[in-house]
């Protein structure tokens, strides 16, 4: 009985001792990784002052609302350029004219690599365009755009007269609704977007087109979530990933859907392809896949394709959707600068 009592003791503390340990052994890797995260944020000698960061999240969580507003308040404490700590990612914010020539311009080999986030590599694997690291690869690549952009802009017609030529189709869309109220988002985005479709697919897609109005959507909201305290998260914390919950999900669900929607029509453009006679940037990238077929060096594959395709329609759309959105309510606003407009 007694000996049964004792057994039985010996059983309860050495499970007691196990679980100590393991919660000890926990507690220890936790402390490790704290350390760890503390001292990868501690500010470089000679870096750029910036505010003062919170343990582990760092200025994260001040870039998730408003950070533009957050931006330019520390643009006026700190100068032109300050520092700051995205969860262990040192960055530096350029503010004003001179600086950012100073480093785009005159230092640019300096300043023209991308940093290997791991949205970055999550998203495009650090390949097509805009998020590839600064090398031949990418050099190819922008030649081949540019090169693309310069032909193709006027092979059929000349760029300004296919641009004339879409602005008849927004302003018959526009007649379309009668005088009455609408959100002009989705036309602009269309007619603007046409221009470079017309360069990459040799095609402009109509303003009735679900499919592609659905992947511009996408595109816009990616373009937020990018640059949400989510995305910034991701990349200090990249096991988030495996989180079910998050606007960096939303995110990678958006990036699938429109890299599965661009290699559809990929496929669909490039059928009566003729190698050395291009109609298009598709088909001028496929022949650059087909003569470097065997080379294992190449950074020319149709994964790539894609990623450069889909960025090029965002670089082609983005920015200027929003310039032309702001000019038409500043002429809405200000009916007299239309006027003037309308006589030019």
């Amino acid at each position: 009985m007694v000996l049964n009592q004792l057994s039985s003791l010996v059983s309860e503390l050495s499970h007691g001792q196990a679980f100590l340990g393991l919660c000890s052994l926990f507690i220890s890797l936790i402390v490790i990784l704290l350390i760890r995260q503390l001292v990868k944020q501690r500010r470089p000698r000679g870096f750029p002052p910036g505010p003062s960061p919170i343990p582990v999240i760092g200025n994260i969580m001040s870039l998730a609302t408003e950070p533009h507003v957050f931006m330019k308040k520390q643009s006026e404490i700190h100068g032109q350029i300050f520092s700051l700590d995205l969860g262990g990612y040192s960055a530096v914010v350029l503010n004003g004219y001179d600086a950012i020539r100073e480093c785009l311009y005159h230092q640019a080999d300096v300043f023209s690599d991308r940093p290997s986030l791991p949205l970055f590599m999550k998203m495009t694997k650090m390949g097509g365009l805009l998020n590839a690291k600064f090398g031949n690869g990418w050099i190819e690549h922008r030649q081949l755009a540019s090169n693309s952009f310069r032909y193709f802009g006027s092979f059929q017609m000349p760029l300004d007269q296919k641009i004339l030529e879409e602005c008849m189709f927004f302003v018959d869309a526009i007649d379309e609704h009668k005088g009455k109220p609408f959100n002009p988002k989705h036309l602009v985005t269309n007619a603007v977007s046409n221009i470079t479709n017309l360069i990459i697919f040799g095609e402009r897609f109509t303003y009735d087109n679900c499919d592609f109005q659905h992947m511009i959507e996408i595109f816009s909201e990616n373009v937020e979530l990018a640059v949400s305290g989510w995305a910034f998260l991701y990349n200090a914390f990249p096991w988030i990933e495996y989180l079910p919950f998050g606007k960096h999900q939303k995110l990678f669900r958006n990036a699938a859907k429109v890299y599965n929607f661009l290699e559809q029509i990929i496929r669909r453009f490039s059928k009566g392809r003729v190698c050395n006679f291009p109609r298009h940037y598709i088909d001028d990238y496929l022949n650059k896949l087909d003569k470097s077929a065997g080379d294992l060096g190449t950074p020319y594959s149709r994964e790539n394709l894609i990623y450069s395709v889909g960025e090029l329609i965002i670089a082609g759309t983005e920015t200027t959707t929003n310039t032309l959105r702001w000019a038409m309510l500043y002429m809405a606003l200000y009916p007299n600068i239309q006027g003037q407009c309308a006589a030019l």
